[in-house]
This record gives C-alpha cells, structure tokens and sequence, in this order.
C-alpha cells in the first residue's frame, strides 16, 4: 500500500513555497507520491490569470527539475494529473477528483492536501459530506487559522475528526502565486520565487502583465 497525496491548487503560477510544501508533507508524512492537480478554469469559484494549458505548462517545467526526486519504490515522487482540467463542467469538485483518484489507486492510501485557511469552507463544498466521511486530509497550518478551533466549529468536521492529519511546515514562506504575479505587473524582480524556466515560460508569453478581474 503506497500514501498519496493529492495537492490541488491553481498554481498559477506555481511557486518554490509549493514545492517546498509538496516535499515537506511526503517527507514529515511518509507519502510515496504527490500528485499535482491544478485546478480547472471550469470552476466557478476561482479567478484564474491565465489560461489551463499554460498553467499546466508551467507546472511540467517546475516537476522537471525534480525529477531525481524519488521514493521508496524508486518511481519518481511528484506528478501531475490534468483530471480536474479534463472534467466536464459539473464534475470538478474535490469530492470528483478524489474519487477519480480512489479507482485510479485502490489499494493505496489517499489523502487531500489543504491549509488550515480551507477548513472554514469546507463543509460548504460540493457534496461536502461524502468527502469529509470518505475521505482523509493532511492539513497544513496557516498563521492565524487555529486547525483544531476551525474543526471543532462545524458539526461534520468535529464529527469527522479523524479524517485530518494535521502539521505545520515549520517554516513560514511568503511565497503567494498573487504576489509573483504583482511584482511581474508592476516590473519587480520575482526571480528567486519561482523556478528560472517557469518565470522565462512567464516572460516569453507575456503572462501576468493585466490582472484578470470579475
């Protein structure tokens, strides 16, 4: 039985303080793969900045320089899945993607990635219930988000409670794919915040350069 986990995020665009976390949580919770979902443009609650496959590209430049990165059975420790930027429209809750996950691996062991800032609006997210009482979440600390104050506050979380593994990274990065985005818009220099091909990706495309607004 492996341990997987499952980081969702828009990555957009995808940042060291996202690396760091992908490796912090396999390393300090024993997961044998961390999969890289990003998020598709389908969902209504995201803003996105740019389009899917240029997200999707940035991130396969980001995974390229790691891929020595191995675990215990030798296969490379971090991938993507395009799942959620596949789905039809309809089909891109979290509660989909971690089914979708749960026949892809079912003999392993799952878990969602998440900071501690979600928990407040998890139990309002598509068919909610099923994925909190199916499935299990590594959660990360966040400065200012008390974990076991956001879980005791809704009745399916404290209900649930040990559907959540909880950790903080130790280490407090700043890093927001908002703030790179920002720097590149006003002309800041974001090149020590993500990898030097994904910030040359961002440069030859033009991307960043108008913020997206509802």
């Amino acid at each position: 039985m492996r341990r997987i986990g499952i980081y969702g995020s828009s990555f957009d665009p995808i940042t060291y303080s996202h690396l760091f976390t992908a490796s912090a949580v396999a390393s300090r919770k024993r997961l044998d793969k961390v999969i890289f979902t990003p998020c598709s443009s389908k969902r209504r609650d995201k803003m996105l900045q740019t389009e899917d496959q240029h997200r999707l590209n940035m991130l396969e430049l980001a995974l390229c320089a790691c891929k020595t990165k191995t675990n215990r059975f030798g296969e490379p420790l971090f991938e993507i899945s395009t799942v959620e930027l596949n789905a039809l429209p309809g089909e891109t809750y979290t509660y989909d993607t971690m089914e979708h996950f749960r026949k892809q691996f079912p003999d392993d062991e799952l878990f969602f990635i998440m900071g501690a800032d979600l928990l407040e609006g998890l139990p309002n997210w598509g068919n909610a219930e099923k994925l909190v009482k199916n499935h299990r979440f590594i959660v990360m600390s966040r400065e200012g988000y008390h974990i076991d104050d956001l879980i005791a506050a809704h009745p399916l979380l404290r209900n649930n409670d040990e559907q959540f593994l909880t950790m903080s990274k130790g280490i407090s990065m700043g890093i927001s794919s908002s703030y790179i985005r920002g720097e590149i818009r006003n002309g800041g220099d974001p090149s020590f915040l993500l990898p030097d091909a994904v910030l040359a990706y961002i440069y030859q495309n033009g991307l960043y350069t108008q913020e997206v607004v509802s």
